[in-house]
């Protein structure tokens, strides 16, 4: 895997285009795993596996027609945390000053501090919609707060507000953190297991009217993706995932969403071209509520 591809099977040309209203950036951080690695091989594995993506939607019903650039990944070799973070966050700033949607794949989910940090300073006000197996809202995590499992309390602290969808899996700290600040928290348990899509609606109406999406290769059910560092029993499917993010598109306007924790697993495609969907389907659902508003 050592060419170095772009988003999608588009001309190089068209994936090269700085004015392309869609960008997405590689961001192969991985500092803080805990369990399971790899995370630093899975934005070039997404993008190798979304050469094989179809050019049809046959959900949306829409062709594959997109302008998408596809920036550098910036190198982290030799870098700190705290500088690590920094140059994640000038990496993507003036794409989202720009007006331009970005999404961003990781990595750890360490990333998404700096990119929610962008967002609120390109666009004011924002929320961020976090599908997830776990929270991560530990105030500190392996020594450092600098970690995947600390990433949205230091979004909180950055007043940022959050909405949680498909965890399950915390520790005690963050049940205790979570009913002390009346944290919405959709739990798997209750929306994977009820045939009401009902909890769609009310996720909506925790969300602000600008929202960050993250979404975490884990949330989905580890049947589907096993090439994940956390993997958790259980999980949301791809439709009810999906399902999720056409109604916030249609409704929200989410300003820039990442996909992280991706870790190829050897012999097996199945997580990166799983992820390599879904980022496709965030930008088509992107698309389609850009023309309807």
């Amino acid at each position: 895997m050592k060419t170095q591809h772009h988003f999608l099977n588009i001309p190089a040309k068209a994936a090269r285009d700085p004015k392309a209203p869609y960008a997405v950036l590689p961001l192969p951080y991985e500092k803080t795993v805990s369990y399971g690695t790899g995370t630093a091989r899975g934005p070039a594995a997404i993008l190798h596996a979304s050469q094989a993506v179809e050019d049809y939607d046959e959900e949306l019903e829409v062709p594959v027609n997109l302008a998408v650039e596809t920036l550098k990944a910036p190198s982290f070799k030799g870098l700190t945390d705290t500088r690590a973070l920094a140059v994640i966050k000038a990496a993507a700033l003036p794409v989202m000053k720009a007006g331009r949607f970005l999404l961003s794949l990781g990595g750890e989910h360490t990333i998404t501090g700096p990119l929610a940090a962008a967002a609120r300073e390109a666009f004011g006000n924002i929320s961020i919609l976090h599908v997830d197996a776990h929270p991560d809202l530990r105030d500190k995590f392996s020594g450092t707060k600098l970690s995947h499992g600390c990433v949205l309390r230091r979004a909180r602290e950055m007043g940022i507000s959050t909405t949680h969808v498909g965890i399950r899996s915390c520790s005690q700290e963050e049940a205790s953190y979570i009913k002390k600040e009346n944290i919405p928290v959709f739990w798997a348990k209750d929306i994977c297991t009820s045939q009401d899509t009902k909890w769609m609606d009310n996720v909506i109406r925790k969300l602000g009217n600008k929202v960050y999406l993250s979404v975490d290769i884990d949330g989905l059910d580890c049947a589907l993706i096993q090439g994940t560092g956390t993997p958790e029993p259980g999980g949301m499917s791809w439709y009810q995932l999906t399902a999720l993010i056409r109604k916030v598109m249609s409704r929200k306007h989410v300003v820039a969403a990442d996909i992280v924790e991706t870790a190829p697993m050897p012999g097996s495609q199945v997580s990166e071209f799983v992820a390599a969907r879904l980022g496709l389907k965030i930008l088509l659902c992107h698309s389609m509520s850009a023309k309807r508003n």
